[in-house]
């Protein structure tokens, strides 16, 4: 997309933010989708997002909305009415906040999460975007679950990526459990995925699992579930997604995508 971009379009923005890199996908309105990711440097998050935006004019054009997840390892999903004493609930989990504390109410269920964000990095996201939607990174793919699975049964959702994997469970679209897992091996995912089968006491003949995420991983992941779990299936691209990024929605990263509807 050219950056001068005609701002009465106005697509959508959506931004995923780990630790060393910043996605990107802007969206909508007839105009083809345009992704990209930044390398962010080490050291103070703030810093490194400063830099990357302003770095990046394409970032700053104006947009009908921009949707932010960030990605917090320190977090606590809890009911939603739990929210004005978050930061108890947090501190009864962590024994200290290192950063900031922030919190997000989820789209179709009944939760929310806290979670410790670098001081700084949300007060520079709403002043440059003005005012965002800001969600901790496993928000998205819960609001997905619970929508898409709403008439399923027991539903295991593992979002497999290099290193970490995303784990939602549903129950007739309730929320059951919801965790990030870094791994070293696919062994690792397999026992964490197992566990939380069991945690959620869902039937390995009936419920199911299904995988997004890296192609290879998730392949070689369901070579190896399907030997203990019964219905083990590939995610398919929703398709809402579809309709507001277009055909490109396919090949990108099922979290960027969830955070894009995220509406």
């Amino acid at each position: 997309m050219d950056s001068t971009l005609n701002i009465t379009q106005q697509p959508a923005m959506a931004i995923d933010i780990e630790r060393d890199r910043l996605s990107y996908l802007i969206f909508g309105n007839g105009i083809k989708a345009v992704n990209g990711e930044i390398t962010l440097d080490g050291g103070d998050l703030k810093h490194a997002l400063e830099t990357a935006v302003y770095d990046t004019p394409l970032l700053l054009e104006d947009y009908s909305r921009t949707t932010i997840a960030l990605h917090s390892q320190h977090f606590v999903v809890m009911p939603a009415e739990l929210m004005p004493k978050a930061d108890l609930v947090f501190k009864a989990t962590f024994s200290s906040l290192e950063g900031e504390l922030m919190t997000c109410k989820v789209k179709n269920t009944d939760a929310a999460i806290a979670c410790d964000v670098p001081h700084g990095v949300t007060a520079f996201l709403k002043r440059t975007f003005g005012n965002p939607e800001l969600l901790h990174h496993l928000a998205p793919l819960i609001a997905y679950c619970a929508e898409a699975y709403a008439d399923d049964n027991g539903c295991l959702h593992i979002n497999i990526n290099k290193e970490v994997a995303h784990i939602v469970a549903t129950l007739g679209g309730k929320l059951q459990l919801a965790n990030t897992y870094p791994y070293r091996s696919l062994d690792d995912v397999i026992y964490f995925a197992l566990a939380a089968f069991k945690e959620c006491h869902f039937d390995s003949r009936a419920d199911k699992i299904i995988l997004s995420g890296d192609n290879e991983l998730r392949s070689q992941l369901a070579e190896q579930l399907r030997q203990r779990v019964a219905y083990v299936m590939p995610e398919l691209i929703p398709a809402s997604a579809l309709t507001a990024i277009g055909n490109e929605a396919i090949k990108l990263p099922f979290n960027l995508v969830t955070t894009a509807i995220y509406t």
